[in-house]
């Protein structure tokens, strides 16, 4: 990266990982993956889901539609009263962590569009291949800039794909044919 640390990084819920950014990236602000959060969720809170149907989006709403910290809050709190969750101890763990994922507390956060919710674009996935519980503090940024190489590059192959391949239309309208110049070709089949 040219010698310049990233503003921001997400990552799934790893200890190690967090110990590594803040001694190697200190001045990275660090996100949790929302979509590994929401993973554990169902994980932990299981019985809530099945016995209350309407669980699910209620703290889907808290999660990704308030606009205010004291609306998340209020609604938090509303949520653990209605369905006895006050004392679950993951909640609260997870609740005080709440700057890292939820999404009211990261608007002054620099992500460059990356949606946290997106699996195949978790740094997660991207890292992956790159780097290891195992992987030493003084290996980590090398690693971590191979990754980012190689990210850049799959950038590029598919740009170039989407620049010297003609999309197949299905229909004769204009804003198919616009479409076909705004994303690249695995999106726009994706979305046909």
């Amino acid at each position: 990266m040219l010698g310049k640390a990233p503003q921001t990084i997400i990552t799934d819920d790893d200890k190690a990982m967090a110990k590594a950014i803040v001694e190697v990236l200190p001045n990275t602000t660090h996100r949790l993956c929302l979509w590994h959060i929401l993973q554990k969720f169902s994980e932990h809170l299981v019985h809530v889901y099945n016995k209350f149907p309407e669980f699910g989006g209620n703290f889907c709403h808290c999660i990704h539609k308030t606009i205010m910290t004291d609306e998340f809050e209020e609604e938090w709190s509303s949520i653990l009263f209605k369905y006895g969750l006050v004392d679950d101890t993951w909640l609260q763990n997870i609740y005080n962590r709440r700057d890292m994922w939820v999404l009211v507390y990261l608007r002054s956060t620099f992500c460059a569009g990356m949606s946290t919710t997106q699996r195949s674009e978790s740094m997660n996935k991207v890292f992956k291949d790159y780097v290891c519980s195992s992987t030493m503090l003084s290996d980590f940024v090398h690693q971590y800039e191979k990754a980012l190489d190689a990210r850049y590059f799959k950038v590029k192959e598919k740009d170039m794909r989407t620049k010297s391949t003609q999309a197949i239309l299905k229909t004769c309208n204009k804003i198919e044919e616009e479409t076909t110049l705004v994303y690249t070709r695995k999106s726009y089949d994706f979305s046909r």
